[in-house]
């Protein structure tokens, strides 16, 4: 003790090796699953290049493989700690659950995980009740203002095989999407490529362009109204945005995009009580990890996403019938 002060004992640079358990594991997993600092710090050193991987900076996304030597740097345990108070009560809708799998049903509004502004996700909630799952890992992502199905791996073997799947465009995915305007009966296809710009004034903001990564969208009118139509849209490439961007280049934008849509239309939105975007994973379905049986989840419609259908509905009704 000097000064009144508590020394605090700092742990010394580590250097992690993965094992075999942890190939296909994202780093900042890897990184809060092995020191107790807050998930912002991680992040933190993430992004400033103190955490290395084979000596080379590496994204939070990146993804270990065995043997990777991973540079963790000096910290105290007893710097600013984890918050003692326990997250929101937020509850988390069960779509699906075995052994293997949790397929849930995500809340528009709520990031699938924490990050450098962001204190908490839904996986954070998840764990903290659901404590006797030792394992709990995303097995994919959502946006942040989207809702509908989300799968959450209960093993390393599951999230593996999951993931996998994905990659290799096993997985049908398809979305549920209120767009502008009358969409066209010609437009059913869109293939176009897709190109992060990171160095956009306010965010990171995604554009067609032929230099991107190849996209393809497939949409199909379900149901139209006066001035939007709800649309089934289904994706086999899963790239960022990838939705917005394809309906907003078609020239019907997503209702409730603030950042691909239009403004007047998000304005109309906003003023019959929907302040969301429409976009809503429906359906999943995938090859069992267990045993390779088709298995297919559904999420409904929120509350907020129902009942602006049922406004539009009552819109188009015959007065005369």
């Amino acid at each position: 003790m000097i000064a009144g002060k508590a020394i605090l004992k700092r742990h010394p640079v580590q250097r992690g090796v993965a094992g075999a358990d942890d190939a296909g594991r994202r780093l900042d997993n890897y990184l809060l699953a092995r020191v107790d600092v807050p998930r912002q710090v991680v992040y933190r050193w993430i992004r400033t290049g103190q955490v290395r991987v084979n000596r080379g900076r590496a994204k939070p996304s990146y993804r270990l493989r065995a043997d990777d030597e991973v540079r963790i740097p000096p910290h105290s345990p007893e710097g600013p700690a984890r918050p003692d108070s326990p997250l929101p009560d937020i509850p988390i809708p069960i779509l699906y659950e075995d052994d293997e799998l949790l397929v849930v049903d995500k809340l528009a509004g709520l990031a699938v995980h924490g990050g450098s502004r962001i204190r908490f996700g839904l996986i954070d909630v998840l764990r903290q009740h659901r404590g006797e799952d030792e394992f709990l890992e995303l097995a994919h992502r959502l946006d942040r203002g989207s809702s509908g199905c989300l799968v959450i791996a209960r093993s390393r073997s599951a999230l593996l095989n999951i993931q996998s799947q994905f990659r290799k465009r096993a997985v049908q995915k398809t979305y549920w999407v209120l767009v502008a305007g009358q969409w066209p009966e010609h437009v059913r296809e869109v293939r176009q490529s897709i190109r992060i710009n990171r160095h956009h004034a306010r965010h990171r903001k995604a554009m067609v362009d032929e230099a991107g990564k190849e996209t393809y969208t497939r949409f199909r009118p379900l149901e139209q109204f006066e001035q939007s139509c709800l649309v089934e849209a289904c994706i086999e490439t899963g790239r960022t945005h990838q939705i917005r961007v394809h309906a907003a280049e078609a020239g019907h934008p997503v209702i409730g995009d603030d950042r691909y849509g239009d403004r007047p239309v998000n304005g109309w939105a906003r003023k019959q009580g929907f302040k969301r975007l429409f976009l809503h994973a429906r359906s999943l379905g995938f090859a069992h990890p267990a045993n390779e049986s088709k298995t297919t989840v559904q999420a409904p419609l929120d509350a907020a996403c129902r009942k602006l259908l049922a406004s539009l509905r009552d819109e188009t009704a015959d007065p005369s019938l």
